[in-house]
């Protein structure tokens, strides 16, 4: 299948350009910012390239997971979501491997110590839980520390509102027998302000591996879920406001384990908590942050004896990783005078992991092997300072430099540094320049893990540059944003194979570079008409010593070089609201194996009655297509959810 992507760009710009409509729109350099420097800021004061996911965009994806909305992004791939529920989605951003982007829950970083990436498993948080999400492109370490490679994605919870007493409610029902409830309650007393919200979701599932012969008889995977939020704000005084955020969350599936391969008795159970404290006291000139975090995961997984794949790892298989995280940090947010800004602190991280297995091998006479990791052996800390000087106010000018200095326990020091200015003219034009450094720490499962870890392992180093230009056009009917991007790896953590007994382990081996772009447009054509569209483009190579000379080739796992999504909305009238979006995305490798290109037509609407009673229905895939984000695994062929939503 063949996708003229620049026919259907011109065509649109082309159009764009002559429209026009008697209300005024938003301008997407008006919006306010709290990722992009640390204090809320317009998009237009800031070189950085920001996309918000306001909570009105987020209604409207009624049915769709956090994965699936951040699936449609610009320079984004997340793989897995659309397949079975449950599955652990791995987040892409701009060629980088998994593990290079920081997920941040109301401006903490997230994460699983006992992962392989050190990643955060998006299962765990609700998308009725969430406010927006800012999702911030580029090297933002100097900031944020390990991970933010490629961007950060800060997903804000939600508000308490206004009421003295309030309620939502909603429920689903959609394919593969999945249900989905939830509830929220929340209210307002004088200075102190509360929320909270439990929510369960069961799903048949479909099977996870794809059936090659259409005869093997494989089942279906299923999914259960529960999850429990609460949010506590109190205004101690005019200046001083503290917060607290619970969230908890606990699923089950019975995923297959191998591509092709159907697991009959394979079953995992996963448990996340998660407590953050913070605190602003505001001052003239600024104001004073503190936050501190404590996640606590468990993951236990089974792979029973009652059926014995014939190519699998083993008759029996019982793993349970757990992880703990202790994050504190502090930062000052300092207005020195009207056109210099300084955001500066320093950040202290804990981490450790303890794992346990026991095996009994896929062979006759077979003994079950048994393996323990101490948290006591399996932790490391890190301490970080960090300042960042922002020049405003100057004639349209904008520069912010900063860079910081981080200790890491075991492998030492590294640093990074960033250089974004930026020039907004007459409030409606935007061009910037972005040149940072990034790293990304290694895991404590590449540092510790038997067999397998070194901990000589230094950090991953990176170096990227950006530029772009941003635009509110056609009296404000018209945003557009273009950006390019390079970056440079080294030391790229990688699991190297041998021959020999433990048949390979973690090292710093290879050099990568990636490089793209990105396009994209949010055009109001006239009353209630909308269309929002982007595309990618992302291409790289990695480069190892190979017989005494540096070997360059493609490596970008998963992530196609062209990408498209758009959406088409239409508020019909104040009640009834309805989309079509589309998704092409073209053809990638899963290893040396190619996976063509495909593209998925999804549809929906909703109507409400007043403020009180809504009513939605999501129809994805309509055209049925198949395709594979992983191969030999299944993702969704059509499907549809439909729901209603309450607010007392």
């Amino acid at each position: 299948m063949k996708f003229n992507i620049y026919t259907f760009s011109l065509l649109l710009f082309a159009r764009a350009a002559t429209a026009q409509d008697s209300i005024s729109q938003r301008s997407q350099l008006s919006e306010v910012t709290v990722t992009a420097a640390k204090v809320p800021m317009k998009a237009g004061e800031t070189g950085k390239i920001v996309t918000v996911l306001s909570r009105e965009y987020l209604d409207k994806q009624g049915g769709k997971s956090i994965s699936q909305v951040l699936n449609e992004q610009a320079g984004m791939v997340v793989n897995g979501a659309s397949n079975n529920r449950g599955s652990i989605q791995e987040v892409y951003m701009r060629g980088a491997p998994n593990g290079n982007v920081l997920i941040l829950v109301d401006g903490m970083p997230v994460s699983d110590a006992s992962q392989i990436a050190n990643t955060f498993d998006l299962n765990f948080i609700s998308p009725d839980q969430i406010e927006r999400i800012e999702i911030l492109r580029g090297s933002q370490s100097t900031l944020y520390g390990s991970n933010a490679v490629t961007g950060v994605i800060n997903i804000i919870t939600r508000k308490t509102g206004d009421k003295k007493l309030g309620a939502s409610l909603n429920a689903g029902y959609g394919s593969y027998n999945s249900a989905a409830g939830n509830v929220n309650v929340y209210g307002n007393v004088r200075s102190f302000s509360w929320q909270a919200g439990y929510k369960q979701e069961y799903s048949d599932g479909q099977s996870d591996a794809y059936d090659k012969t259409g005869s093997g008889g494989f089942d279906k995977d299923g999914f259960r879920q529960q999850t429990a939020f609460a949010k506590l704000g109190l205004q101690a005084t005019s200046r001083w406001n503290l917060q607290y955020l619970f969230n908890w969350s606990n699923y089950f599936h019975d995923l297959d384990v191998m591509p092709y391969t159907d697991e009959k008795d394979y079953t995992g159970k996963y448990k996340y908590l998660l407590n953050s404290f913070s605190s602003e006291y505001k001052f003239k000139t600024g104001s004073w942050h503190v936050l501190y975090s404590y996640q606590h995961t468990n993951r236990k997984q089974i792979n029973d004896s009652s059926w014995i794949s014939p190519v699998g790892f083993g008759k029996y298989d019982d793993t349970r990783l757990i992880s703990g995280i202790h994050q504190a940090e502090t930062y000052v947010n300092w207005h020195i005078s009207r056109v210099v800004q300084l955001v500066g602190g320093g950040a202290f991280s804990y981490t450790r992991m303890q794992q346990d297995n026991l095996n009994v091998g896929n062979y006759d006479g077979a003994e079950a092997v048994l393996s323990y990791l101490s948290p006591d052996s399996s932790h490391t800390s890190q301490t970080s300072v960090y300042a960042s000087v922002l020049l405003h106010n100057l004639g349209g000018f904008n520069l912010e430099a900063g860079g910081r200095l981080n200790h890491h326990s075991l492998y030492g020091n590294n640093q990074t540094f960033s250089f974004n200015p930026s020039y907004l003219i007459n409030n409606r034009h935007k061009i910037f320049i972005n040149i940072s450094s990034a790293y990304r720490v290694p895991s404590l499962y590449q540092l510790y893990t038997a067999g397998y870890g070194n901990r000589n392992l230094k950090p991953e180093s990176t170096v990227s540059y950006e530029t772009g230009y941003q635009a509110t056009l056609a009296g404000n009917a018209l945003n557009i944003r273009v950006a390019g991007f390079a970056r440079k790896t080294r030391d790229l953590i990688v699991f190297i194979s041998d021959t020999l007994p433990p048949y390979g382990g973690y090292d710093n081996a290879y050099r990568q570079r990636a490089y793209g772009g990105e396009a994209e447009a949010a055009w109001h054509i006239t009353k209630g008409l909308d269309l929002t569209v982007n595309y990618s483009y992302t291409d790289g190579k990695i480069t190892k010593l190979q017989d005494g000379k540096d070997t360059s080739y493609y490596n970008l796992l998963r992530i196609p070089k062209h990408a498209v999504n758009a959406t088409l909305g239409y508020q019909v009238t104040r009640a009834l609201y309805t989309s079509a979006t589309l998704k092409y995305t073209g053809e990638r490798y899963d290893n040396s194996q190619p996976m063509g290109d495909y593209y998925t037509i999804d549809l929906y609407g909703e109507y409400k009655f007043g403020n009180l009673l809504k009513i939605f229905a999501g129809f994805r895939n309509i055209t049925d297509y198949q395709y594979f984000d992983i191969l030999g695994y299944n993702s969704r062929r059509f499907n549809f959810n439909t729901g209603i939503v309450v607010n007392l």
